[in-house]
């Protein structure tokens, strides 16, 4: 466990190594290691965050202050190439009046942020090819809008990968990715029995910018896990996005997203199921106001629901992460959002307000399974600082418990 003291120590140095790198090289010649210090730069991420969890079917409340710190390193580019290395600690304070999924507090709700300390980063960077850059080692991914693999940045305790990535820019408006997973590092740590998976996956994607046509995307997810076989499964999906001006002088835009994905058991699934993803959503931005309207849909037969383990799941269904796990009938989501962004606010501030209203029912039997609503203020500062409240209300139609959370956290990048 990193204390106080240990954290403050870390980030002075950290932030002391280019200054050292620069004091070295003053006057004479540098090594190449050097050099790639002197090139590089620190990393310091610090997020303190309050939650708050009312749920039906529990006597107590759920309460969690908990702080997340990143400390790492990224190297310059020194013969093609590039080193990073990021520690992460995720740690409570006060009581720990919250089920973190480990700390065995069961009579309260879930809240997945688990005190940690691990390696989150470690990856060297190879770009000698060209345009062709490969990174190997324990690395973030995020595929498309994080639908299908994230690395799920909202929980404190973030999702990376030991993996080997490829990508490449070669053909003009064409870029191409393929990253081989060997081991999943998910945000619950490694004192949760399912905190790791071995893997033995593969990731494909390319997209294709068509300048005003938009931009067209198709990808496969191929995702075979030891721990979780269940869990195993093989997608092949298409995505297309467009962005529209209709009045330059007054920024005016209409924006569109439509997808499909098709995905089946696959590797040592015992299920045998094929099920598949619409999502469609249409966007109009009015400065400073932002209206849109969405429709998705992840399928299920009755036994197996349309599964994305990897995804950053709070960004989708709602805030309250009620379907975390797709429900055996399916779901579909209707919503919509308003959005008001006020970029000149007090002391350089940019403020955004936000609400959103989800109305939840199985894909199967159209069944109704409840409606939910997020609001949120987002303030950015002008430098390395930001703040953010939010909440959420789900409202059960049948058998799911009611829920009631409120956020409120402070973050400092560097």
């Amino acid at each position: 466990m990193f204390t106080k003291a240990t954290v403050i120590g870390a980030a002075a140095i950290l932030l002391s190594t280019n200054a050292y790198a620069e004091e070295t090289t003053t006057g004479r010649d540098s090594g190449p290691i050097i050099e790639a210090l002197n090139g590089g730069k620190p990393i310091l991420d610090v997020r303190y965050r309050y939650e708050t969890k009312d749920q039906t079917g529990f006597l107590n409340d759920a309460s969690a202050h908990t702080v997340r710190t990143r400390l790492g390193y990224e190297t310059g580019e020194v013969h093609y190439l590039k080193v990073l290395v990021e520690f992460e600690n995720v740690f409570s304070i006060g009581p720990d009046d919250f089920n973190s999924t480990t700390n065995g507090r069961t009579q309260f709700p879930v809240i997945a942020d688990p005190d940690v300390t691990e390696i989150n980063r470690a990856q060297v960077t190879f770009s000698g090819l060209w345009k062709t850059p490969i990174t190997v080692g324990r690395q973030r991914f995020n595929l498309n809008n994080h639908r299908f693999i994230g690395a799920v940045d909202f929980r404190q305790n973030q999702q990376t990968f030991d993996a080997a990535r490829l990508s490449s820019t070669i053909v003009d408006n064409l870029s191409v990715d393929y990253l081989y997973i060997n081991r999943v590092h998910r945000i619950f740590g490694d004192d949760h029995p399912l905190g790791e998976f071995d893997s033995d996956s593969h990731v494909i994607s390319a997209a294709y910018k068509a300048g005003k046509l938009g931009t067209l995307k198709g990808y496969g997810v191929l995702l075979d896990f030891v721990e979780a076989p269940g869990l195993s499964s093989a997608t092949w999906g298409v995505r297309y996005e467009n962005t529209i001006t209709i009045d330059q002088e007054s920024n005016i835009k209409f924006g569109v997203i439509g997808e499909y994905a098709s995905q089946k058991d696959y590797g040592a699934n015992p299920f045998d199921y094929s099920e598949d993803y619409i999502h469609g959503e249409a966007t109009l931005s009015v400065a400073p106001f932002t209206g849109k309207i969405g429709y998705e849909q992840l399928g299920g037969d009755g036994t197996v629901g349309f599964s994305t383990p990897l995804a950053t799941l709070h960004k989708f269904q709602g805030f309250a992460d009620v379907f975390l796990s797709t429900p055996a009938s399916g779901i579909e989501d209707i919503y919509g959002t308003i959005r008001y962004v006020w970029p000149d606010g007090p002391f350089g501030t940019t403020w955004a307000l936000y609400a959103t209203y989800h109305d939840f029912r199985t894909e199967l039997g159209d069944v109704a399974l409840g409606d939910e609503v997020d609001a949120g203020l987002n303030i950015k500062f002008p430098k390395n600082w930001s703040a953010e409240i939010k909440g959420a209300r789900f409202q059960s139609a049948g058998t799911l418990a009611d829920r009631n959370i409120i956020w409120a956290s402070l973050r400092f990048q560097y």
